[in-house]
C-alpha cells in the first residue's frame, strides 16, 4: 500500500493519493494532519486520488467511519 497526504492553497485543500489497499496506519498518518488543516481554516476539500486501488481492511474501514462521523461538517467538498 501507498499513502501520501499534500496540503495546496495554503492547507484548505488536502490531496490523497491512495494506492493498493488502505491501512489503519494510514489514518494514523492522515488524521492529524486533516485535524490540524481544519483546527487551521476551517472547513476543508478533500481530493483522494486512487490508483489500482484495493478497498479497506477492517481496521481502516472503522478508522475511516470514525473520522467521517467526527468530521462530516468539517469537510466543504470530498472528490
Amino acid at each position: 500500500m501507498s499513502f501520501a497526504v499534500s496540503e495546496t492553497t495554503q492547507g484548505k485543500n488536502i490531496e490523497v493519493q491512495i494506492t493498493g489497499k488502505l491501512t489503519k496506519e494510514a489514518y494514523e498518518q492522515f488524521v492529524p494532519l486533516t485535524e490540524a488543516a481544519i483546527k487551521e481554516h476551517g472547513k476543508v476539500r478533500i481530493l483522494a486520488v486512487l490508483h489500482d486501488f484495493h478497498g479497506w481492511t477492517a481496521g481502516a474501514l472503522w478508522e475511516d467511519i470514525k473520522f467521517d462521523l467526527k468530521h462530516f461538517k468539517d469537510i466543504e467538498r470530498l472528490a
